[in-house]
């Protein structure tokens, strides 16, 4: 694959020879989103914290696919990382990069912590792919907005940094990540590879996002799945 030659936009903290820890946020927020872990791990890890393609201040940055995402991810690891290598934690559309990554570039992965993904193709896709048809323009309108800021419950001091992401989010990009997803299943390298993995959820996360711990141990050989007690998709 030709190099990757637009950078994703990050930021960086902690000591740079620290063991790093790459956070990947969930589509149509950004870095944001990690700010407290960031503060919390800091001063003991490196943290990276990373704009995906078409989010954040990446949002010019072409969304192309879940791999293409992962080889980005793989080179910014080897750059920024003083031993070349990441614990990563994923949440939504993070997680599902967070395990792309593993699975195509295991030498970068030290562990892998994932949230609120699915394992399994989408059922009944002839109702969600009208609904994310739908979705993909009325996510930038300002009563959908403020809709999502309740649902998530975020603080009132991140809900502008929101704002201007789904603002951000286009169309086509929407489109390109669901049409991946809507088929996602995990990748069965993953059961060849001795990386310890944590796969977890919401106990109040969508049904299809639960069910699904069960086949992370099932396939994976150092994994582990739990549920997070009163907790929903934004939980972190």
């Amino acid at each position: 694959m030709n190099p990757i030659s637009t950078p994703l936009v990050y930021t960086a903290n902690g000591p740079k020879s620290a063991p790093t820890i790459l956070f990947l946020h969930g589509l149509g927020v950004s870095s944001w989103m990690w700010q407290d872990q960031i503060q919390a791990l800091s001063d003991e890890y490196h943290c990276l914290a990373v704009d995906l393609p078409g989010n954040g201040e990446s949002y010019q940055v072409e969304w192309r696919s879940l791999a293409d995402t992962a080889v980005r991810l793989a080179t910014l690891i080897r750059q920024q990382s003083g031993d070349r290598k990441a614990h990563v934690v994923g949440l939504s559309l993070g997680g599902y990069v967070a395990l792309a990554l593993l699975a195509d570039h295991p030498q970068v992965v030290e562990t892998v912590m994932v949230s609120g993904v699915t394992t399994q193709p989408f059922p009944r896709q002839w109702l969600f792919r009208p609904l994310v048809a739908l979705m993909s323009r009325a996510y930038r309108w300002n009563v959908s907005i403020k809709l999502m800021t309740r649902m998530m419950q975020l603080p009132d001091e991140v809900v502008p940094l929101y704002q201007r992401d789904s603002k951000r989010i286009s169309i086509s990009m929407f489109r390109r990540v669901y049409g991946e997803l809507f088929d996602y299943s995990l990748p069965p390298q993953l059961g060849r590879l001795p990386h310890r993995v944590l796969a977890v959820a919401g106990d109040h996360e969508a049904g299809l996002i639960r069910n699904s711990l069960g086949d992370f141990p099932a396939l994976i050989p150092n994994a582990m799945a739990a549920l997070v007690p009163d907790a929903h998709h934004g939980w972190n």
